[in-house]
This record gives C-alpha cells, sequence and structure tokens, in this order.
C-alpha cells in the first residue's frame, strides 16, 4: 500500500505530512468522490535529514485504498513528472530492499534479453 514520492523538496510539506500528502494528492490527481475520506494512513520522510545541496528525501505514503494506490501510480507514469505548487517530483513503487537487490542484480540479463528481440 505504499509509493515513494521522489524529489519534493524539504519542508513542502510542514508540519503535518499526512495532511499535505493528502491535499496534494487529491489536487493533483483531480480526487472528489474521496472528499471526506481519509486517502492515507500514514505518511513520513524516510533517512537522514542532510544540508541543503543534498537531494531531497524520499515521502513514504501508505494509502487506505489499495486500488487508489494502483490508480495514482499507474496515472503518474503517464505523466512521467508531477508538478505541485511549482515543485516537481515523481511516485514510484516502494519496494522492499530484497527486492530491489534482486532487480539490480538481474538488471543485466534483462538488458541482454531486450537487445536480442
Amino acid at each position: 500500500l505504499n509509493l515513494r514520492i521522489v524529489g519534493l523538496p524539504e519542508g513542502q510539506e510542514g508540519d503535518n505530512v499526512i495532511k499535505y500528502a493528502s491535499k496534494m494528492i487529491k489536487e493533483t490527481f483531480n480526487i472528489k468522490h474521496y472528499e471526506n475520506l481519509p486517502i492515507l494512513d500514514n505518511a513520513h520522510r524516510i533517512g537522514k535529514k542532510s544540508g541543503p545541496q543534498d537531494k531531497p528525501r524520499h515521502l513514504i505514503v501508505r494509502f487506505h485504498f489499495l486500488q487508489m494506490k494502483e490508480n495514482i501510480l499507474q496515472a503518474s507514469k503517464k505523466l512521467d513528472e508531477v508538478e505541485y505548487e511549482g515543485c516537481k517530483f515523481r511516485f514510484v513503487p516502494d519496494y522492499s530492499r530484497e527486492l530491489l537487490e534482486l532487480r539490480k542484480s538481474s538488471l543485466n540479463v534483462m538488458s541482454e534479453l531486450f537487445k536480442k528481440e
């Protein structure tokens, strides 16, 4: 049920990360039929806070509804880059560390397979 938001500047979300992320998702993807329902269960930054010159930490959002998560991911892939309040960012799946390592190790094999076709 989690997605990562990559590229959202630090501090953009203010004090209430869940409220900001919910509002941003509803407005960006024009979600009106969930107006009075919670769409997120949790939202937080991951990793250590770094200096202003470094890349912003990823924001993890946990959706209340699986179908909404899938719809947001599909819609964001069509847009490639999402913009809200002048900030550009992306939604990506939140894979486990083990799955990321497995996918990374199979990149060479997959690229060879795609070359042959």
